[in-house]
C-alpha cells in the first residue's frame, strides 16, 4: 500500500517533469481551490459571529429568538456534517454518507462532538477502505517459509538431481 507521502513524492516528480505551461495550469487550479476553501470558511466564521450577535439582542421567548435558534442550531448540524466528512477521508471510508447516518441514528460520537470511528468502524466495517500489510506467502500457515527465495531451492535441487 502506498502512502501519501509517497504518492506526494510521485506526483513532485511527475510535475517536474512537466512543461512550464502545464505546471502553471495546475499551480493556478491548487489557489484557486485554496482561496474558495478559505473564502467559504471565511464566510461560515463570519456568519457565526453575526448569528452569536444577535442571539444576545434577541429575547429566546420571541418568534425571532425561536428562528435565530433553528438558525444556530441548522448552522451547527451542517457544519458538524461537513466536519464528519472532511475527516471520514482519513480513516478510509469509502460510503461516508452511510457512515455519517449510522453516526447521527446510534449517535456514534463522543463527547466532544468528534466520530467515534472505532466503533463506527465495529459496526459497519464493509465501507472501509481494506488495509494492506506486507505478508509473506507463508503467513497463517504452520509453517514459515525457508530463508531462501523459490530460485535458489530449484537450483539446488536441480544440483543434487546431477550427482
Amino acid at each position: 500500500m502506498t502512502t501519501k507521502q509517497e504518492v506526494k513524492s510521485k506526483f513532485e516528480e511527475w510535475l517536474e517533469k512537466q512543461p512550464d505551461d502545464v505546471k502553471g495550469l495546475i499551480q493556478e487550479r491548487f489557489e484557486s481551490l485554496e482561496n474558495t476553501v478559505k473564502a467559504t470558511r471565511g464566510e461560515r466564521d463570519t456568519l457565526k459571529k453575526e448569528l452569536a450577535e444577535l442571539a444576545k439582542k434577541v429575547s429566546e421567548d420571541t418568534e425571532a429568538g425561536k428562528q435565530l435558534g433553528e438558525l444556530r442550531a441548522k448552522l451547527e448540524s451542517i457544519e458538524r456534517k461537513a466536519n464528519f466528512f472532511e475527516s471520514s477521508a482519513k480513516y478510509g471510508v469509502t460510503r461516508p454518507n452511510v457512515a455519517y447516518a449510522l453516526a447521527i441514528s446510534e449517535n456514534l460520537f463522543t463527547e466532544n462532538g468528534i466520530p467515534d470511528w472505532e466503533k463506527i468502524k465495529e459496526s459497519v466495517p464493509e465501507i472501509f477502505r481494506a488495509s494492506y500489510t506486507k505478508n509473506n506467502a507463508g503467513s497463517g500457515t504452520a509453517h514459515a517459509l525457508p530463508d531462501r527465495n523459490p530460485n535458489q531451492i530449484i537450483r539446488e535441487a536441480a544440483k543434487n538431481s546431477n550427482k
